[in-house]
């Protein structure tokens, strides 16, 4: 008997598709514009309850938005839970989520920014698919995200990234787990029990509003927790600064301050991918395969364990 070889799809049409808001509490025209989006591309949609509320800068207070995501985690009809937003806050219903169930579940997770905290803490273990990718309020506008390489993901297939000479910082091959997500959130969860092991992991991480100086900050941190000392390799996504930046002293050039802190851990370093909190990101697959390999300048990914 011959085995099918085509790939399992991570959501298709017609499959629920559950919406939670376990972070900041979602503009109601861009939540109402991303549900039509997802209702058009035929998706059946169930909104968590506390979804549409407000509660100081949350939808609702920590329980019931702990209690939203573990209802769709628990629901058989829910296919793939995407996040409302991001901002602040998964980290807050860290210790309510039923990490049982959600391990167990199968379904796919969408979202990205603070969705990191959630995405690190279930990847502890081999587990769900987390899709680094645009939140429910994004998805309404166009040019959110990039759809090919999206498509591609949630159809079960492999994905490639390729990028330029000019943005590798150091040279080099890597395959391993892709583990990472948004930097600030990341450090956050350093010395915690929600923080997993970056062992052999090839390391994504992006950041927004940051200065260099913090960016720096927060790298060195990571670096003296010991976090990074067995890792394979870097992927680093875009790091815009905020709008108004300080004057003096100056700042260091972005590319100057990663090779201070990055240069010397013999790992291959690339910078200034497209993902994050850019228009057209690419969505990338957290806990499953990825080769990075800066002869050909490609990043690949795989919705599937690391062999």
């Amino acid at each position: 008997m011959t085995r099918s070889t085509e790939p399992r799809p991570l959501l298709k049409r017609g499959d629920t598709v559950g919406v939670v808001a376990p972070g900041f509490a979602p503009p109601p025209a861009a939540l109402r514009s991303g549900i039509q989006a997802l209702a058009r591309a035929g998706y059946a949609v169930r909104v968590g309850d506390h979804v549409h509320g407000l509660h100081g800068y949350f939808p609702a207070d920590d329980s019931r938005r702990a209690a939203d995501l573990n209802s769709m985690v628990r629901d058989p009809d829910v296919k793939a839970i995407w996040f409302a937003r991001g901002g602040y806050g998964c980290a807050r219903i860290l210790p309510q989520v039923d990490w049982t169930a959600l391990g167990r579940s199968g379904k796919t997770f969408i979202g990205y920014s603070d969705v990191t905290a959630l995405a690190l803490a279930s990847l502890r273990k081999p587990g769900p698919v987390w899709l680094y990718g645009p939140v429910v309020t994004e998805i309404g506008r166009k040019h959110s995200h990039h759809q090919a390489g999206f498509a591609r993901l949630l159809a079960g297939r492999d994905d490639r990234v390729k990028f330029r000479k000019d943005q590798v910082l150091t040279a080099g091959k890597a395959r391993g787990r892709l583990l990472g997500g948004n930097l600030t959130v990341l450090v956050h969860l350093l010395g915690t029990r929600w923080m997993p092991s970056l062992d052999g992991a090839i390391l994504a991480l992006e950041d927004v509003g940051e200065e260099t100086y913090r960016l720096d900050r927060a790298l060195t941190h990571l670096r003296m927790s010991g976090a990074m000392d067995r890792i394979a390799g870097i992927c680093l996504g875009r790091f815009d600064p905020p709008p108004a930046r300080r004057r003096f002293p100056p700042d260091r050039s972005l590319k100057a301050m990663l090779l201070d802190l990055l240069g010397d851990l013999k790992v291959p370093v690339v910078y200034q991918l497209p993902f994050g909190h850019i228009p057209a990101k690419r969505v990338l697959p957290l806990g499953w395969s990825a080769t990075l390999e800066t002869v050909t300048r490609t990043l690949d990914l795989s919705p599937r364990p690391p062999r």
